[in-house]
């Protein structure tokens, strides 16, 4: 089953996504993009309330997700999403979140696939500890 990682602090967004590209690579990924998601709606045509602050921020660590996708195309509908981590204001704190799939769920998926199921559970636990790092719940 999947698990709601989420990780409040005092510091900005701003700052926990520096952190963030910063820290990453101690975790094997890179941040593939930040996605401020008021501009991504307005860009669509969405009128988005003044102060609205959302980011979504990739992460990947390429060499990996390339071997995996090749090994099976099917991979990446489960890899990719699985990187995507999200920060937004709420209640004067700001709110670092991502969902963290465990390794019996993506065999539930991908049956027989048990490397990349392992692979992907470790990769997770990886972001969850670059979450909590950059949140402040430890240091390296």
């Amino acid at each position: 089953m999947s698990k709601l990682i989420k990780v409040r602090t005092d510091k900005s967004i701003e700052l926990i996504i520096e952190k963030i590209k910063e820290k990453a690579s101690l975790f094997d990924f890179v941040v593939r993009g930040v996605f401020d998601m008021g501009k991504e709606f307005r860009r669509h045509g969405v009128e988005v309330d003044k102060g609205f602050e959302y980011y979504s921020v990739m992460l990947c660590n390429p060499e990996k997700a390339y071997r995996g996708i090749v090994g099976n195309k099917i991979r990446g509908a489960l890899l990719l999403p699985s990187k995507q981590v999200v920060i937004y204001r709420e209640n004067e704190e700001t709110v670092i979140a991502y969902v963290k799939r465990e390794k019996g769920e993506v065999e539930e998926l991908l049956p027989g696939d048990s490397d990349f199921c392992e692979g992907l559970g470790i990769s997770c636990g990886k972001i969850e500890g670059l979450i909590k790092l950059v949140g402040g719940d430890y240091e390296i």
